[in-house]
């Protein structure tokens, strides 16, 4: 997933649409694809199935002209291009359209519309001409049909069914108002001389046919041109509107016959569909549950498996295009629609993954990230907490190191920001175990991929952590990088393939280990989402559960979205929490993960879950840090492998505030940890309140104070804790929002 650099500084509708143009939701369905008339058959077979016969009547007819020559001669390509063949047998769609011919109540209507004065000539009164006169006739051309013969029909005046063709072609012409249409039977056309009166004149003198040439106002159709008899009625409506631009502008249209065609192989899946027999048409009922078996073929097929777009109901074609109208819209003047669902979107990689076409609804939503943060009109608060936590990985927690007495280094571990806050332990065991590997020539990398200023759309300040990664990469001798991380390993795929990488799990795998720590007996193996193209990195670590003695159960979704992701935490906490439980919800089996977020989301659930690093290297205990004790666990990691491994000493900055000591109750502090509240904000907002700030102290000593940042306003209320220290304090509730308080001298 990429996002594109532009140097305009607006944005352009093909910027969207370029991840989307691939889309086929609510495109013609194959079989529609197949006909030579366009037919829309999902709509026709929903009102047979409802025994709307005259509104099927009327859809019919728009499309083909005339209903009962072409339900009696028509090939029927839909049928070998109907889904349903493989689950039942193709749908009896002549079968319907013969039903609808005789149950609904046939007449033939007319449009209210002026009349025109040009003139058009149509040599030839077989299906083709009869065809193009009565789409120039109801559109009130006045149109002369010449007709060597002595009655229309052309070809099909042999045929044994032509009384019912007659019967039809009188049907549709008589909608033509008077005066339209004119008809001159027994009248041969020897020279195009004879059609000077007319400003257009279409041939449709059929096969072995002549065509007058040089001039721009002559048409041809038919078999005069090779076409077969459906393709022949077809051409009318076509051909038409060709002929009305042309009288209207003087260049004709284009003719668009069957544009179509080429994607009637374009199916889908139809997952728990039980075969079907058909069933015979010959009654209203039968007919009605033939047209019942119409499977109304459309691809949803990522609207079907994403909760995020089952969710906001929209179609990516459309996606796209709000996302276009918001980057143009310029608040508060005009407002924007697509936000909450922009910054929703946990670019897990699955639309793609699951589009027969490749539509990337990701890589859009971070496209527009990028163009709202860029312009200044996307929510900070969305992501202010995961920058804030960037900025201290690559900060004060990060390192860049060759081996002790070397100037560069075959391998470097890259083990990512969650998983050293999250066990700490388990980062050292790695490294251990890399040292060893390797005879010691592995360096070290703690730092962040950038993905939290990806997903913020923070284009710069990601291109500045990926330059600074290469730079260090570099000095380092450009080794090759071990993650244990695969959001890591898919963001330096993408966005710095000049990097080697293997993921820690393939080399542990070759290893065989003895597990050290704690080993489930039974087992569901829980894919991160970024892992869904690393099938390396997924196979190694089903081999390690298995060489530590684990049953291992396949979930029947593998690699979906833990909800993390994105970090929709902030601004879709319902969807956050669905998402998790979702993935839960998989398997009743406790979960194996590798990715340290999914082990926190499933953990704050209450879902028995392990890191397979656990299992290897010893667990961490239960539960899940809290942000304060991840950044403490961080640094303590830093501190203990530099000590370790260069003998450097590494003392992490402190603040005045740290000092505070805050007691509040589990249910307080499980609310902060959801709405990423740390402890060390709330004790930044007592110091300052406490050392000169404003707060308010109630009547029975409780106060209440508000600290201001950028993005973020923090409130707390607490009292002095009364059995402890002087810098003790007992928080009684806390909490956070986006507006902004101003006191009065701002006003």
């Amino acid at each position: 997933m990429t996002i594109i650099r532009r140097e305009r500084d607006f944005m352009q509708l093909t910027d969207f649409t370029q991840y989307t143009s691939g889309c086929f939701h609510g495109e013609p369905a194959s079989c529609a694809c197949a006909c030579p008339f366009g037919l829309d058959v999902r709509g026709l077979m929903e009102k047979c199935n409802k025994g709307r016969w005259n509104a099927a009547w009327k859809a019919y007819r728009t499309a083909v002209v005339f209903p009962a020559v072409v339900a009696a001669l028509c090939p029927a390509p839909c049928q070998g291009a109907c889904q349903r063949a493989a689950l039942g047998g193709a749908i009896d769609l002549p079968g319907v359209e013969n039903a609808i011919l005789r149950f609904a109540k046939r007449k033939a209507e007319g449009y209210n519309i002026p009349p025109r004065t040009q003139k058009v000539a149509v040599v030839g009164a077989g299906p083709a001409g009869l065809s193009l006169a009565l789409n120039m006739a109801l559109k009130k051309y006045p149109v002369t049909v010449f007709e060597q013969a002595e009655g229309w029909g052309g070809s099909l005046r042999g045929h044994e069914k032509f009384s019912e063709f007659d019967e039809d072609f009188r049907l549709q012409f008589s909608a033509v108002k008077e005066g339209f249409i004119t008809f001159e039977f027994g009248r041969e056309i020897a020279d195009a001389s004879e059609l000077g009166d007319f400003e257009a004149v279409y041939f449709a003198t059929g096969e072995g046919g002549w065509q007058a040439e040089g001039e721009g106002r002559f048409f041809a159709g038919g078999g005069l041109i090779g076409q077969e008899l459906m393709d022949a009625i077809a051409m009318g409506p076509e051909a038409s509107k060709a002929i009305e631009a042309f009288l209207m502008t003087g260049r004709p249209g284009a003719i668009e016959l069957g544009k179509n065609a080429a994607h009637c192989g374009r199916t889908v899946p139809h997952p728990g569909v039980e075969a079907a027999a058909p069933v015979e048409t010959e009654s209203q009922e039968g007919a009605m549950a033939e047209a019942g078996r119409c499977l109304q073929c459309d691809c949803s097929q990522c609207m079907d498996s994403c909760e995020m777009l089952q969710l906001y109901r929209k179609n990516p074609h459309g996606i796209a295009r709000e996302a276009y109208a918001d980057s143009a819209a310029a608040p508060p003047i005009a407002t924007q629609s697509l936000v909450r669902q922009t910054y929703s979107c946990t670019n897990c990689g699955k639309c793609a993954d699951v589009c027969p076409e490749n539509a990337d609804l990701g890589s859009l939503f971070l496209l527009s990230r990028a163009d709202r943060f860029r312009r200044g009109t996307g929510p900070k608060a969305f992501h202010d907490y995961w920058l804030r936590e960037m900025d201290f990985a690559t900060g004060p927690a990060a390192a860049a190191l060759v081996p002790k007495e070397q100037e560069d280094c075959t391998f470097a571990f890259f083990p990512g920001c969650r998983l050293g806050m999250d066990n700490p332990e388990a980062v050292k065991s790695a490294y251990r175990f890399l040292l060893d590997k390797t005879g010691g020539d592995t360096g070290l990398i703690l730092g962040c991929c950038g993905v939290p200023a990806l997903w913020a759309g923070d284009e710069e300040r990601f291109q500045r952590n990926l330059e600074q990664i290469r730079s260090d990469w570099a000095k380092m001798g450009r080794p090759t990088l071990v993650f244990a991380c695969a959001t890591c390993e898919r963001s330096f795929a993408e966005h710095l393939p000049e990097i080697s990488q293997v993921s820690l799990y393939e080399l542990m795998a070759e290893a065989e280990l003895t597990p050290q720590g704690g080993v489930y007996e039974e087992a569901a193996v829980f894919d991160p989402c970024a892992a869904r193209s690393d099938s390396a990195m997924r196979e190694a670590v089903r081999s390690m559960a298995q060489q530590a003695g684990t049953k291992l159960e396949e979930l029947p979704e593998a690699c979906r979205c833990c909800g993390y992701g994105g970090h929709i935490q902030i601004p879709n906490p319902a969807l956050y929490r669905q998402l998790g439980e979702n993935g839960a919800n998989q398997s009743d089996k406790p979960y194996l993960v590798y990715c340290a977020n999914c082990k926190e989301v499933f953990r704050t659930r209450g879902k028995d879950c392990r890191h397979i690093l656990e299992t290897y290297f010893g667990d961490s205990g239960e539960g899940v840090p809290t942000i304060l004790e991840k950044r403490r666990n961080a640094l303590a990691l830093k501190q203990s492998l530099l000590k370790e491994y260069w003998d450097m000493d590494f003392s992490p900055e402190t603040a005045v505030w740290d000092a505070l000591e805050l007691q509040l109750s589990d249910e307080l502090q499980a609310k902060l940890e959801e709405n990423l509240i740390s402890l060390a904000d709330l004790k930044e907002t007592i110091w300052n309140a406490e050392t000169g700030g404003d707060r308010l102290i109630s009547d029975d000593g409780s106060c209440l104070a508000s600290m201001v940042k950028p993005a973020v306003t923090y409130w707390v209320q607490y009292r002095p804790d009364e059995g402890g220290s002087e810098n003790a304090y007992r928080i009684e509730t806390a909490y956070s929002h986006r507006m902004r308080w101003r006191g009065a001298e701002e006003a």
